[in-house]
């Protein structure tokens, strides 16, 4: 029973177990990946702005240089030397092709690279004048990928860059989002219920906390016409203890019995009923299908943290508790909804007196098949009876019970 039981849990929490170990680095990979892609094209456009500003820089000067150089040749027509003048310039790192026309735009001399996309790309002129008059043309034209080369090593260093630290961010935020989801999976497996809403672990958290939030002392009217589990104890030597104890002795006994009780009420998500002679009732409406389970854990812990109220002759709160789930009757008006319920306490009532001290006994209409009992053992109370008792929680049960039971704890080590 407690391998299905613990499968069953581990199944209803399987969906938003790792979320957030999942979303956080999804989320940082994507800023990542939005951040290098504006960073990316904000550095093409400045690198390619630069590289141009450079080149048309670079062209210019080079074109006048030249211009000066082979204007005695060209005066002369001596097309040695401006052949000579022109391989010299191919000597320049980034010149692809050098050339002299003449007044006419006729090609008098040229050196380098013939191809007519470079010449069409990255042209560069410039007039050759004697006294005021221009005698022909000079070209220069630079490599088209010169400038755009000495980019590429800034653009790698920022694309390495850009991977380390989006790398970087991805880990963290893995490691943050894993440690956050144990936290909130932590709190989860601490709280009563073990229903679960949609969404990441936080909302899951949001879900089942919800019923807890309740502000202490405070009841509301039970919620009518839905499935409930009502938990009845009695605290059978009490009446006893207030004969043998001092009056002061026995309200300091009292108000820490109240104050454990309150917060099992907090915890478990239960609304306390009126109760009389020294028993207490707690309804457990809120939630979808674990009422059960809460108020079978809630008797177990209130059962076992009784212990704690010893006075110091040794005296201690014999309690015994019942469980009984069923549906509430919807009914318009309060009067009959009242009779409704005190009848239901005064079943409740009759099942505590078959109880011995420490039981925990569950209603003859509890239905054996549910998924909530499964990490339970039960015993009938008689042969043949319908009404079971419960022996043992199981091993998943009871792990989430001592948890539980440390919370509870906590409010008690002031008292």
């Amino acid at each position: 029973m407690s391998n299905s039981q613990s499968q069953g849990y581990v199944t209803s929490m399987g969906h938003t177990k790792r979320s957030f170990d999942k979303l956080m680095p999804l989320a940082a990979l994507i800023f990542s990946v939005l951040t290098g892609l504006a960073l990316g094209l904000t550095h093409s456009q400045q690198m390619n702005a630069l590289a141009a500003q450079q080149e048309s820089h670079l062209g210019n000067i080079l074109a006048g240089q030249l211009a000066k150089v082979i204007r005695e040749p060209l005066i002369h027509r001596d097309s040695l030397s401006l052949q000579v003048e022109l391989d010299d310039m191919l000597d320049i790192t980034g010149v692809s092709q050098t050339a002299v026309y003449d007044i006419e735009n006729q090609l008098i001399a040229r050196a380098g690279d013939n191809d007519r996309r470079s010449m069409d790309t990255s042209r560069y002129r410039s007039p050759v004048s004697v006294d005021d008059n221009t005698i022909g043309f000079v070209s220069v034209i630079l490599q088209p990928d010169y400038y755009a080369a000495q980019t590429t090593t800034a653009t790698r260093i920022l694309l390495l860059l850009w991977i380390l630290l989006a790398a970087i961010l991805v880990f963290a935020a893995f490691r943050f989002g894993s440690g956050l989801s144990r936290r909130l999976m932590a709190l989860l497996e601490q709280l009563p219920s073990s229903e679960t809403g949609k969404g990441d672990e936080l909302a899951q958290l949001e879900y089942r906390i919800e019923p807890l939030l309740r502000k202490p002392g405070t009841t509301s009217n039970p919620l009518l016409g839905q499935s409930v589990a009502t938990l009845a104890i009695a605290c059978r030597n009490l009446p006893r203890l207030e004969a043998l104890l001092n009056r002061e002795h026995f309200k300091i006994l009292m108000v820490k019995l109240d104050q454990l009780v309150e917060g099992a009420e907090r915890l478990y998500g239960a609304t306390r009923l009126p109760g009389s002679d020294y028993h207490i009732y707690l309804e457990f409406a809120e939630g979808d299908s674990d009422q059960l389970s809460r108020a079978i854990h809630c008797a177990a812990a209130l059962l076992r943290l009784s212990s704690q109220l010893l006075d110091k002759q040794g005296i201690t709160v014999e309690l015994t508790a019942a469980v009984s789930p069923g549906l509430q009757q919807a009914s318009p008006s309060i009067l009959l909804s009242e009779r409704e319920l005190g009848k239901r306490l005064a079943e409740m009532q009759s099942l505590l007196d078959k109880a011995a001290a420490g039981e925990i006994l569950l209603a003859d209409h509890t239905d054996l098949q549910l998924a909530e009992l499964n990490d339970i053992d039960l015993s009938p109370l008689a042969e043949g009876s319908a009404v079971y008792r419960i022996n043992h929680l199981g091993e998943h049960s009871e792990a989430r019970l001592k948890r539980q039971l440390a919370i509870l704890g906590e409010q008690l080590d002031p008292l």
